[in-house]
């Protein structure tokens, strides 16, 4: 993976969590990710997937510790199948940070992004360069480097397809 270009959908604040994300109760009534995909965020944002299907690349920010709280897998797979290109946050809950990697979704940790960035803002993110391009507001910003094993899944298209590719776990 080399570049996104895409726009801001929603920036959300410090500690959202697996439940808001996607709530038990639809989880377990429902198998096919498409559509438990429409209840994604329903709590706090009940027009999100919807309004994710409106926008080229919709880009995700959010504040600290997002994917908090269970390690429900389905939160991260939800976000994707609403067709979310990235998230970017200040940090990730550990367990949803390597979820969203296992299943091919570009997660990058950028120090106070919360506050640089706004919904709507269209961005380009070079992952060689490790580098956000604001184009709205002709802002650059620096984000940790994705890890080197993380990168091999993301380009494999998460780990499924790279266990695959490797013929099993090498490393």
């Amino acid at each position: 993976m080399d570049k996104i270009k895409g726009t801001v959908l929603r920036v959300f604040p410090k500690d959202v969590n697996t439940d808001e994300i996607i709530s038990g109760k639809y989880k377990y009534d429902e198998l096919d990710i498409k559509k438990l995909a429409i209840h994604a965020f329903v709590a706090i944002d009940p027009k999100f997937c919807e309004d994710a299907k409106k926008v080229k690349n919709p880009i995700l920010i959010a504040s600290e510790n997002f994917g908090c709280g269970s390690s429900r897998e389905q939160a991260p797979l939800v976000i994707k199948t609403c067709d979310i290109s990235c998230i970017i946050a200040e940090s990730f809950a550990r367990i949803f940070y390597r979820n969203g990697f296992n299943i091919g979704m570009p997660l990058i940790e950028c120090r106070d992004i919360s506050n640089k960035v706004s919904q709507g803002d269209g961005l380009e993110i070079d992952f060689s360069a490790g580098t956000i391009r604001n184009l709205t507001k002709n802002e650059t910003y620096k984000f940790k480097p994705i890890p080197e094993f993380m990168q091999k899944l993301l380009d494999a298209g998460g780990l499924m397809p790279y266990l695959k590719k490797s013929g099993g776990f090498t490393e």
